[in-house]
């Protein structure tokens, strides 16, 4: 039975127990919680799932390393149980990637002081393999490399000493392990909905009752009842929020960031830590910020720059000077790499919120603490929770915390079992790969069967028979990339994609590749064909996805500065 399906007409008849504003990573977890925890849940997003900052990361599930240089072992620790925590979860929806940070003969960026400082770090993280409980899956020990094996890899001065290396886990689609929570509740009996607005809240004798909505592609309006609210709307929070009477006492969102990303000409195979000549927050700085280039579908995936801005609701797309500031940082870290305008492909930003009170326009500011918020407590509104997350690797970890304040409120038990996603139905990935290859490798290649694999898991097979039922299907979307048309139906059939944004952006990532003309009115005649669009909506949509991919390339390739 397929669960994952849009239901407005339920979301305005019943009475919920917990309803979830926002579909990013801390709200998919919170759905799957409460869910778990026996409460009738709802989630609604304003937009599409993943449509905001849980989309616009680096991908990647970080296990806190960064945190060591600000003495924040806490922070290390919980980050790497919480990578941990998703790699049980999902094996199939990342992988152990090699990462290299280059040594140096002062001392402070030595390979002795590193090494120091990996000890300490594999110490911290130590449990985290067992939570993986898979031992093809657990994370790989550091090792050395020296001078000349660093420069293999990476061409860089002569000066270094080699460097060391580490593992982190990269997600395929940061996009994908959202909407595989969100299916993952629904199937355990969630109402999961997209492109439903909570207009605002419903609050009576200073009891929220739930939410006034809007289905912003029907129009409709109605009311979402629900014994508590749960605002997980990241950097929004406090659109709803600050309507609330004694608003002014509860804590607020004081400050935003945007961070962007390019993707460029793939570099190296392996991924690597820059220094820049930005400042950086570390306690022990190790020579400014860091930027990551990390192997991404061919390619490479810099980032994050930082540029503060006024509002949460201006305008968030990525800007020239953004690509100026990586393209300053990484040619300055690897100036052998040469990096250009002409080597760009595309980029993204993303906005997350600040909550300090020395907010310094320079410095990145990504402190990682989350915040849970009461509002009985803070501002003698009952009914209502915030729960502000701050990194994806640690949105299970705030939904855990919620939920014993939701269970609280609501008189059930907060202790939930873990449990593996829906798509995580194998008990081993790689024997599973290996059984798709032997059984369709007649009619696909190893790379699209293993692409399938990693983006679908145990459902790749359902979507393999969906390619079979028409051979327009089996066709690829553009050269050189594995992505299927049939993943164009799964998405509009079964993943509750609504327009061409939904499936190219956040259900397969192949918008950030390069995408044609041709190749996205291919795209769009077949949706057409399966959400019935006449002539005038298909135009629409199209020109829609044309403006944001004209947007980026005017960032990537500024006409006139």
């Amino acid at each position: 039975m397929d669960t994952f399906k849009r239901d407005t007409a339920r979301l305005g008849s019943e009475q919920y127990d917990a309803l979830i504003i926002g579909g990013g990573i801390s709200g998919a977890w919170l759905a799957l919680h409460c869910q778990q925890a026996g409460l009738k849940t709802a989630l609604i997003d304003r937009g599409d799932y993943a449509g905001e900052t849980s989309s616009s990361s680096s991908k990647l599930l970080h296990g806190g390393i960064r945190y060591l240089q600000q003495f924040q072992f806490t922070k290390v620790r919980e980050s790497a149980m919480e990578r941990a925590e998703f790699i049980y979860a999902a094996p199939h929806l990342s992988t152990a990637i090699p990462f290299i940070i280059p040594t140096y003969p002062d001392f402070s960026r030595s390979k002795f002081f590193l090494n120091c400082g990996m000890l300490a770090y594999s110490i911290l993280c130590l449990g985290q393999n067992r939570l993986i409980n898979n031992k093809a899956e657990r994370i790989p020990r550091t090792r050395n490399i020296n001078k000349t094996q660093l420069n293999a890899l990476y061409d860089l001065d002569d000066v270094n000493t080699g460097g060391v290396v580490f593992f982190e886990r990269h997600m395929f689609d940061s996009e994908r392990m959202v909407l595989e929570i969100l299916k993952t509740a629904a199937d355990a009996g969630a109402t999961v909905t997209n492109y439903v607005n909570a207009d605002s809240l419903i609050v009576k004798d200073s009891r929220v009752l739930g939410v006034q909505a809007c289905d912003t592609k029907s129009g409709d309006n109605f009311d979402i009842k629900a014994k508590l609210v749960i605002n997980a709307a990241g950097p929004w929070i406090d659109g709803l929020n600050g309507s609330l009477p004694n608003a002014e006492q509860a804590p607020s969102i004081n400050g935003f960031a945007l961070g962007s990303h390019i993707v460029t000409r793939q570099i190296s195979d392996h991924a690597i830590a820059v220094a820049t000549e930005l400042e950086s927050d570390a306690a022990l700085d190790r020579g400014g910020r860091h930027v990551f280039a990390i192997p991404w579908r061919g390619y490479s995936l810099i980032g994050t720059s930082y540029a503060e801005v006024e509002s949460c609701d201006g305008d968030l797309s990525i800007k020239p000077e953004h690509v100026d500031e990586l393209l300053a940082a990484i040619n300055h870290g690897l100036p052998k790499a040469q990096l250009t305008r002409d080597d760009l492909i595309s980029g993204y930003s993303g906005l997350y919120p600040l909550r300090t009170d020395n907010i310094k326009s320079t410095v990145y500011q990504g402190t990682g603490e989350y915040q849970i918020i009461d509002h009985a407590q803070a501002n003698k509104i009952e009914g209502l929770v915030t729960a502000l997350g701050a990194k994806f690797t640690t949105g299970r970890k705030l939904s855990a915390l919620t939920l014993k304040v939701v269970a609280k409120k609501l008189g059930v038990s907060s202790r939930i079992d873990r449990r593996k996603l829906s798509a995580s139905q194998y008990d081993d990935f790689l024997k599973f790969v290996s059984d798709l290859i032997n059984d369709f490798g007649g009619s696909y290649s190893s790379e699209t069967l293993q692409h399938l694999a990693h983006h679908y898991g145990s459902d790749a097979r359902a979507v393999l028979a969906l390619a079979d039922s028409d051979v327009q299907l089996q066709s690829t979307i553009m050269p050189g990339q594995p992505d299927l048309l049939a993943q164009v139906a799964w998405a509009v059939i079964h993943e509750q994609a609504l327009g061409l944004e939904d499936v190219l952006f956040r259900r397969l990532s192949i918008g950030l590749l390069g995408l044609d003309e041709a190749q996205l009115e291919n795209v769009a005649t077949l949706m057409a064909k399966l959400l019935n669009w006449d002539a005038v909506k298909q135009a629409a949509e199209v020109a829609h996805l044309s403006h944001r991919l004209k947007t980026i390339e005017a960032a990537l390739r500024p006409t006139t500065r």
